[in-house]
């Protein structure tokens, strides 16, 4: 006979950011309330809430645990490939393959549509660093092997994340990309404009 215990609360908080991120993948933040959630997941209010006292709060769990499955798998990437640059392409060609991420258009949705908390500012912030640690890392390995040169880490940050995630998004916006494989090119092509200003040899 198997007693009720952790496990199974653990389980109800795992089928409910699966259940919610399904809803905010399909409809978006502001559409999706927490009754939907409730009849998705198949919970009580009382146990939705229970987990996620609020919106916001399932909102940017879901949003972290994406990010985090995003890290780990750039991970996995990085660990196959050995230099600087060839890394870089690789990041690259990572954000292209998650640059119509449903979840990133739900959270600008999300910071634009509302008055933002103090502290959740700071979680988004936390979100941000956490994506762009992918990116500060890889720079720091070049800057330390010679390969690039030696900057303002936090500058070079935000120029090269912002790089990478607005060719995403201008590329929603055009007609000028036809396919996955165009998107990609992009993205290669702003990693070698980025090296050639950059690189140390």
């Amino acid at each position: 006979m198997r007693i009720k215990g952790r496990s199974d609360g653990e389980e109800t908080r795992k089928r409910i950011v699966q259940k919610a991120s399904q809803l905010f993948v399909q409809k978006g933040y502001g559409a999706v309330t927490m009754n939907e959630v409730c009849v998705a997941a198949r919970v009580s209010k009382g146990s939705l809430y229970h987990h996620f006292p609020s919106k916001d709060e399932l909102f940017l769990h879901v949003v972290e645990d994406d990010t985090q499955k995003w890290l780990l798998e750039w991970e996995e990437l990085r660990s196959k490939i050995s230099g600087t640059e060839e890394r870089l392409f690789a990041l690259g060609e990572h954000y292209a393959n998650d640059f119509q991420n449903p979840l990133i258009h739900a959270l600008e949705e999300y910071a634009r549509s509302r008055t933002l908390t103090d502290e959740i500012r700071q979680r988004l912030s936390e979100i941000y660093e956490s994506a762009s640690q992918a990116c500060r890392d890889l720079l720091q390995e070049g800057m330390d092997s010679g390969y690039l040169v030696t900057g303002n880490l936090d500058n070079y940050v935000i120029i090269v994340s912002g790089m990478l995630e607005g060719i995403g998004r201008v590329s929603e916006i055009t007609a000028l990309a036809k396919a996955p494989e165009d998107i990609k090119g992009y993205y290669r092509e702003a990693i070698q404009l980025f090296l050639q200003g950059i690189r140390t040899r």
